[in-house]
């Protein structure tokens, strides 16, 4: 009876620790793992909107909305840059450009407002663009170099 009860507290303990692990959202270190988990891939680029748990990658190299309200470069684990937001729930990441006065550019944008705005450039007549990683780990705006690891 006793190696039955122990054998039930392991399965529990097991059991818990598994929860736990899948409860964890995209991009954050869990406790019970001690593993970063995956993002949600949308491509290498992007020319709306980039939400929590979603991210733009190529190769080893991604920039991660996190759940925390951060948005962060990554070349493999490491993190090469980050905006500073964390802390404040529900930031996404909005590209705007196309022929507005002050495009193109990446603004954070939450319940609360903008949080900040990074600005790219155009070329020339080339008025179009996105947020692209590329696989040196650069992410640029549109014409203009961002961050890179």
């Amino acid at each position: 009876m006793k190696t039955f009860r122990n054998t039930t507290r392991a399965l529990a303990l097991a059991v818990v620790s598994l929860v736990a692990a899948a409860a964890v959202p995209a991009g954050q270190v869990s406790a019970a793992t001690g593993r970063a988990a995956q993002c949600r891939t949308i491509g290498t680029s992007f020319t709306d909107k980039m939400i929590p748990g979603q991210c733009i990658s190529n190769g080893a190299n991604r920039l991660e909305m996190q759940y925390d309200g951060n948005l962060v470069l990554y070349s493999g684990s490491r993190a090469c840059w980050a905006s500073g937001t964390d802390g404040t729930d529900g930031v996404c990441a909005e590209f705007s450009g196309d022929w507005r006065p002050d495009s193109p550019y990446l603004s954070l944008e939450s319940q609360f407002g903008q949080l900040r705005k990074y600005r790219g450039k155009y070329t020339g007549l080339h008025k179009t663009g996105n947020v692209s990683i590329n696989g040196k780990g650069e992410v640029w705006i549109a014409y203009g170099k961002l961050a890179g690891c």
